[in-house]
């Protein structure tokens, strides 16, 4: 196939649009490229599919909602967040501390079901990310059903951080705390260009973007999010039986 050169520039602008989500196209310009991707005039999908093969991406979806780019699962990209990137301390706690807190974000973003399929905006608080886990950590830690062992282990870990201390300074929460591990998870989330901050209420207010419904929408993905709604399910099915035992005391 011969590939315009008005056919590559398409390309380009694809692909840092891709990359970079706040530099949005005006929607006229977003609706020609669109159109030149799904319909791949002059070359334009073989193009951007090469270029961003070459970084290690792949392009996820081209839509006038959004332009979606994803690692190649098959090697590591100049682009992909490295592991000392994300955390700012090497271990393995470190990085359950995060997943817990990716977690967290996750079920209370996408706790119902359909939300993974609605084109809705979703909205979610440093507060409320807070309070699941250490809601449900407070049942967890206590149980000694072995099936729970892997969650059982984690909870302790979230009791231990999650006492509430500030910066006299800043009056940020400490980096070590439980609050402030849930900041930087969700402002790596806003670094990825997946959710955007939309204001200082409730600890920090977040809304969720079309780059990480579609992500998620993958089937891989999907089931890790149930997975997550299945811990939140079980811990809760903890708490009611804890509260239940409490009451019948």
């Amino acid at each position: 196939m011969n590939i315009t050169i008005e056919a590559v520039r398409d390309a380009s602008a694809i692909i840092e649009a891709g990359l970079v989500p706040s530099r949005r196209p005006p929607a006229q310009r977003l609706q020609a490229l669109v159109a030149a991707y799904q319909t791949n005039a002059g070359g334009t999908r073989t193009a951007a599919k090469e270029m961003a093969g070459q970084f290690g991406l792949i392009i996820v979806d081209v839509v006038m909602e959004g332009i979606v780019l994803a690692i190649a699962p098959e090697r590591d990209s100049i682009f992909m967040p490295k592991r000392n990137d994300l955390l700012k301390e090497p271990g393995s706690e470190a990085r359950l501390i995060r997943g817990l807190c990716n977690a967290a974000i996750l079920a209370c973003a996408y706790e119902r079901q359909q939300s993974l399929i609605s084109e809705a905006v979703q909205t979610v608080t440093i507060n409320d990310a807070y309070d699941l886990l250490v809601s449900s950590s407070a049942a967890l830690a206590k149980t000694e059903d072995p099936q729970y062992k892997g969650f059982t282990e984690a909870a302790i870990i979230v009791e231990r951080i999650k006492a509430e201390s500030f910066s006299s300074k800043s009056e940020k929460a400490r980096h070590r705390t439980l609050r402030g591990r849930l900041i930087e998870a969700f402002e790596t989330f806003v670094t990825q260009g997946q959710m955007v901050k939309d204001g200082d209420e409730d600890g920090g207010t977040y809304k969720t973007l079309f780059r990480l419904r579609k992500l998620l929408a993958d089937e891989s993905a999907t089931a890790i999010v149930d997975v997550i709604k299945d811990a939140v399910e079980k811990s809760r099915a903890l708490q009611d039986k804890a509260v239940g035992e409490v009451s019948h005391a």
